[in-house]
């Protein structure tokens, strides 16, 4: 054999398929599941806020944001809420509000009044103490959430306003 056949016949055994590349994941441009996508963002951010909005609340005011959502739900009814309407505003089951007020209750921020028109239903209110606290906490929440999103430029902030809503009225569609 000379040596162009040897080098040949070498080439072919040493010559292996190549291992198949593997996939890559599609990436974020090209559309591929844009709605999982989008879900997990708004997870995530939504999220990340709630647990920064709980831990600066724990801190300043020694109150968790669920405490902070029932007084706040409360405060925009003077008139005050039965537990199951306040159940259903915070999206949370009649047991989660019963600890919730319990807890209320004890520390003076709200308190319970049997409803004149069906005695078998209590009324939750703020009491002064609790709207006066509730007041300072609203503040500092407020200035946390323009802190924590201010940092998005007002066209930003706009046109994600904009597109949640149209979002939020799709999905009221569907609820």
């Amino acid at each position: 054999m000379d040596a162009t056949v040897k080098r040949k016949v070498r080439s072919a055994k040493s010559a292996r398929p190549a291992p198949p590349r593997p996939v890559e994941p599609a990436p974020e441009s090209d559309g591929a599941h844009l709605e999982l996508r989008i879900w997990l963002r708004l997870l995530a951010c939504a999220t990340r806020i709630e647990k920064a909005l709980n831990a600066r609340l724990r801190k300043e005011f020694n109150t968790t944001l669920a405490r902070f959502d029932l007084l706040a739900q409360l405060a925009r009814r003077p008139e005050g809420a039965s537990m199951s309407e306040v159940s259903d505003l915070l999206m949370v089951s009649n047991g989660a509000i019963t600890a919730l007020v319990q807890k209320l209750e004890a520390d003076g921020m709200i308190h319970r009044e049997v409803d004149a028109e069906d005695r078998r239903t209590f009324r939750l209110r703020l009491s002064q103490d609790g709207a006066k606290e509730f007041g300072r906490m609203a503040r500092r929440h407020e200035e946390w959430v323009i802190a924590l999103i201010g940092e998005l430029s007002h066209v930003a902030q706009s046109d994600l306003l904009q597109h949640l809503t149209l979002l939020k009225r799709r999905l009221d569609k569907h609820a």
